[in-house]
């Protein structure tokens, strides 16, 4: 629901007795929430949610929505109190009850009306008071007093109570004899004491232990129940509220009090001095009513009105004044003289009264540019000339147009520079009386801004062209040195430099990099290293220094970002400076170019046609945490959690696994400027980026362990605290138990005609080759002695083989009866299902792997053998192929916690070779280095060119081998070793990669320490 956020006038104290200035206040109108323009009371629970007792039924606010809870019979809700577990109890009238959440996080209302007889039921009246105390719930109407305890209630013959919670005691005010209570072991008991209040609505709770009452002469009394003693709370208090009608005080958090009139809202210390107050005519004349003033807690109040519900937010340092104030136009220009303020516009100069509103000057018509103070006078640079103000009486000085800046001779009050928009400098003296102009020869550009240093000499800056020194002559009507300072003087820019003069007489300069001081001895512009680390390269528009050292300041975030950013310089022991912006975060700047002057009691700030006052003796609360709300939680279409309440099981069906989280952060202050990052872990590595919506909805979520992370961010850049939730995505049917024992199952039926087959068909050609061997053999015999080396080379061939497939048929039985004999198991009871899945199913499907990986790599050897493997080569690109078998091995790898690195040079050649034989040493080799690596170890691949090659290594730090084991990878000879956690090597894929690499025009080495690692690498040819 679209809210309605509207400033509303109100007053601070910055000055003496001052309410002129205009807080902010939101506003929420019957037209957003759509109830009843009647609410009696007001609740806040833990999460910040309110609700209010309203004619039409509870009304419930979350800072977004507004929703209207009816009772039962369209029943008034009179009463609100909330327990420690966040239970809300609702008076009512004719009855009493609480609320419930349902499932859609949406509440009901249930009546405990039940609990009592038919005649005490019958008699409930409109219960309009409710309290929680130690565990009892306790509502009163106008007979009777009801306490809710363990499921009974218990009624009390006692009429018109207004409970009082206090600390750690309830305390009783008999509404019409205004005899105070103590709730003690079940029963209110008297404490003889009287209380000469107006109503009991006057009565409230102070520091935990004191009752702050108003009594019918106006006196605001603390009394403390204890010891029965009343002192008045402060003189001044009294004296400043004597002629008031009070109906409510409310006790704020920072120390002031909140006083609700029958005309108005007051904030004042306890001192009596009125810090700001809110009127009907700062309302619209809409009618102030008593039944809800409350500070919530975020320190700000709420009130009601025949119109609107509205929030003041009185914790906020910042407040502003606008036309509503008297003056008129946009800000050009501010000034001070002691306790005077001046406003100076496009429509001419205002002075603030003392009422602290705004009375036009007359006779200042036109654009005040610029407003110099000088020992108590104020000199303004105006459209028509210069001026002189005293006060509210103003002397023309002289006439000439378009006057921007005023500079005051430091030697010679009695002359002053006048700096123009186009005709240069002009200097103006006073002789008897009267004041005279001449130009300064030797300057003719725009000078907006003028500062004299130590020297006399005069500083002059250019928004276009950077700043000017000056040196003028004796009768200082010409320029005798002049010097331009630019980029190449140090300055970040050319644009936007504006010179300013500190307290101690100081030049300093406002740059598009943040501040520089001038270095005289290498005569150039350096960033001054008293503000770096504060301003962060922050362009600085405006400066202004209070009496207390502070720097105030305007600009914008960096050449980059628009963002027009303000705060205050704060004074380091290293004399350093700090930067506080967080208040000002809240305020909307619309003009870049808007003045600043430090005030007596804070700074004011141009801002169009506003000004905005900081008073920095205003207690803030800024850092207070905050915290996010997961609001609801839905899996496709079924609603799993609401607010805190797990209503479904987190295990999510893969067939809703589409999820919407709703969240929200219970900050009320420009509630839509909150912002929300989230993020979904086990999906997402990167925070979201920052934003307004409430919602985050993910898709197609693959089954798995996530958890949703939300934090927020209020107007200040104030960051909250984490809210997550945790779910497990179910896999879908195709990849449960039943599922793979059905893969397995047929696994092993696929492995075992493969391995039949094949063996068959590997025996029938050893024995045509062992044929052929032999009848090679008789003729390389009758051939010459030089034949007969071959002979032993095939023959070791042969033996190779055999000795190869022994070993093979040993490796493969064993896997392969290993799954007989599990099924047989489980086929006859003697393990569970999950006994299977939980302790067997690993160990079986590393062993499948295990044969899938050897009956590949013999029928690519056995191709190779037939002589049935043609190379195909092509240009393709080898980072792919890493990263594809790579990320086939990562269970592998994560099964062991090793980590697989990878080190490629950006922008590989594309090489030249068979890119599957490419594809299966790369998946042996790095399958190696994870097999002999172990738990924790580190496996690297590394790639990079070498002139016409590149070469590729497969690093571990494993076993390592000995040179003997080298020697027979290298002279191709079969043998098996065992890996870090038990897994079998064949040796068989270490030959073929031997074999594919020299077949591809490659090169094959092996670095290796037993018990270091090992590095094997090889070559590949680069497209030309």
């Amino acid at each position: 629901m679209r809210l309605y956020l509207i400033f509303i006038l109100i007053f601070i104290g910055s000055c003496k007795s001052g309410f002129g200035q205009q807080l902010f206040v939101q506003r929420y109108p019957t037209e957003t929430h759509q109830a009843s323009v009647q609410n009696w009371n007001i609740a806040q629970d833990q999460q910040g949610t309110f609700f209010f007792a309203n004619t039409d039924g509870v009304l419930i606010f979350d800072g977004i929505h507004w929703d209207l809870l009816p009772l039962p019979g369209n029943a008034y809700c009179r009463g609100l109190a909330i327990d420690e577990n966040g239970k809300v109890y609702v008076g009512a009238e004719n009855g009493f009850g609480y609320l419930q959440k349902k499932l859609d996080g949406k509440f009901e209302y249930v009546s405990l009306m039940g609990l009592l007889d038919e005649k005490t039921r019958a008699a409930v009246q409109s219960t309009d008071n409710v309290a929680v105390y130690d565990g009892s719930v306790f509502f009163s109407d106008e007979m009777h007093c009801y306490i809710y305890r363990n499921e009974k209630v218990d009624v009390l013959d006692m009429p018109n109570i207004w409970f009082v919670p206090l600390g750690d005691s309830l305390y009783g005010i008999d509404e019409n004899a205004s005899i105070l209570y103590h709730y003690q072991d079940g029963a209110f008991r008297n404490t003889y004491l009287k209380l000469e209040i107006r109503s009991t609505r006057l009565v409230v709770g102070y520091k935990e232990k004191y009752l702050l009452i108003v009594d019918r002469q106006n006196r605001v009394l603390v009394v403390d129940p204890k010891s029965k003693k009343t002192q008045i709370l402060s003189e001044e208090i009294n004296a400043t509220i004597r002629n008031l009608f009070v109906r409510r005080i409310c006790p704020l958090t920072d120390g002031r009090f909140a006083i609700l009139t029958d005309q108005e809202i007051i904030i004042i210390d306890l001192n009596g001095k009125i810090l700001s107050k809110v009127t009907s005519g700062m309302l619209s004349e809409s009618n102030l009513w008593s039944s809800i003033f409350y500070e919530d807690a975020q320190h700000n109040v709420w009130f009601v009105t025949d119109e609107f519900l509205g929030l003041v937010i009185t914790s906020s340092p910042i407040a502003y004044y606008d036309k509503t104030n008297g003056f008129k136009g946009v800000v050009f220009s501010l000034g001070a003289q002691g306790e005077e303020r001046y406003v100076g516009t496009d429509v001419g100069l205002y002075h603030q009264q003392r009422n602290h509103q705004f009375e036009f000057i007359q006779g200042t018509d036109g654009i005040i540019w610029n407003i110099y103070n000088y020992k108590n006078r104020n000199y303004l640079a105006h459209s028509d000339g210069v001026f002189e103000v005293v006060q509210q009486q103003v002397t023309k000085l002289i006439a000439h147009e378009s006057v921007l800046s005023i500079c005051v001779l430091r030697h010679n009050p009695e002359c002053i520079v006048m700096g123009t928009f186009d005709t240069g400098i002009w200097l103006l003296t006073k002789s008897k009386g009267s004041w005279s102009k001449r130009k300064i020869k030797g300057f003719d550009e725009e000078a907006r801004f003028i500062q004299q240093d130590t020297l006399g000499d005069l500083w002059i800056s250019h928004d276009g062209k950077g700043i000017w020194k000056l040196r003028l002559n004796e009768e200082m009507d010409s320029i005798i040195e002049k010097t331009i300072y630019t980029t190449s003087s140090g300055l970040p820019s050319n644009l936007n430099n504006r010179v300013f003069k500190l307290s101690n007489e100081e030049i300093v300069v406002g740059t598009a990099n943040g501040i520089y001081t001038y270095n005289e001895t290498s005569d150039i512009f350096e960033p001054d290293n008293r503000f770096v680390k504060a301003l962060q390269g922050s362009i600085v528009y405006s400066l202004a220094e209070s009496p207390e050292g502070q720097i105030y300041f305007r600009g914008r975030e960096s050449r980059e970002k628009m963002k027009q950013v303000s705060g205050v310089l704060l004074k380091q022991a290293d004399n350093t400076y700090n930067v506080l912006r967080t208040p000002f975060d809240k305020i909307t700047w619309v003009d870049s170019d808007a003045p600043l002057i430090a005030t007596q009691s804070g700074a004011w700030f141009g801002n169009n046609n506003k000004v905005i006052a900081y008073n920095p003796n205003q207690q803030t609360f800024f850092e207070e945490s905050l915290e996010p709300i997961i609001k609801m939680v839905t899996a496709a279409d079924s609603v799993i959690y609401v607010d805190r309440l797990i209503h479904r099981t987190m295990n999510i069906p893969y067939s809703k696994n589409s999820m919407l989280f709703s969240f929200n952060v219970m900050y009320y202050e420009d509630v839509e400027k909150n912002e929300f990052q989230y993020k979904l872990t086990g999906l997402d590595k990167e925070w979201s980026a920052w934003t307004n919506a409430r919602e985050a909805h993910f898709t197609n979520l693959p089954e798995g362990d996530y958890t949703f992370e939300v934090r927020a961010r209020n107007v200040y850049n104030n960051e909250s605290n984490v809210a997550s939730y945790t779910f497990h995505v179910d896999p879908p049917i195709y990849r449960t138990v039943w599922a793979y024992i059905v893969y397995v199952l047929l696994f092993i039926a696929l492995v075992y005609w493969l391995t039949v087959l094949r063996t068959k068909r590997v025996n029938i050609q050893k024995r045509i080759l062992e044929h052929e061997v032999h009848e090679k053999t008789k003729e390389i015999l009758m051939q010459s002695e030089a034949l007969e080396q071959q002979a032993e080379i095939l023959k070791a061939s042969n033996n190779t083989k055999d000795k190869l497939f022994s070993i093979i048929s040993h490796d493969l039985r064993g896997p392969i009866r290993q799954f007989g004999e599990v099924f047989n198991l489980l086929e006859q009871g003697y393990i569970s299902v999950e006994e299977f899945q939980h302790k067997l199913m690993p160990n079986l499907k590393e062993s499948a792997n295990y044969v899938a990986t050897l009956t590949d790599n013999l029928l690519q050897w056995a191709k190779g053998q037939m002589g049935g493997i043609l190379v195909n080569k092509s240009e393709f690109n080898l980072t792919d192929v890493i990263h594809e078998n790579i990320s086939l091995l990562n269970p592998q790898a994560i099964k062991k916690s090793i980590t697989v690195k990878t080190e490629i040079t950006e922008g590989l050649p594309k090489v030249y070779a068979d890119k599957d034989m490419v594809s299966l040493i790369v998946r042996n080799l790095v399958s190696n280095a994870i097999k002999f690596t172990p738990e924790r170890g580190i496996v690297s691949v590394i790639a990079k060119p070498e002139p016409g090659y590149i070469f590729i290594s497969v690093h571990d730090n494993g076993t390592g081998l000995s040179e003997e084991d080298i020697n027979k990878i290298l002279g191709k000879e079969y043998f098996t070793k065992y890996g870090t956690s038990g897994e079998k090597g064949s040796g068989l894929g270490l030959m073929l990669c031997c074999e594919f690499i020299e077949k591809n025009g490659g090169k094959f080495s092996i670095e290796s320490q037993q018990g270091v690692g090992s590095t094997f690498t090889f070559c590949l040819t680069i497209v030309q």
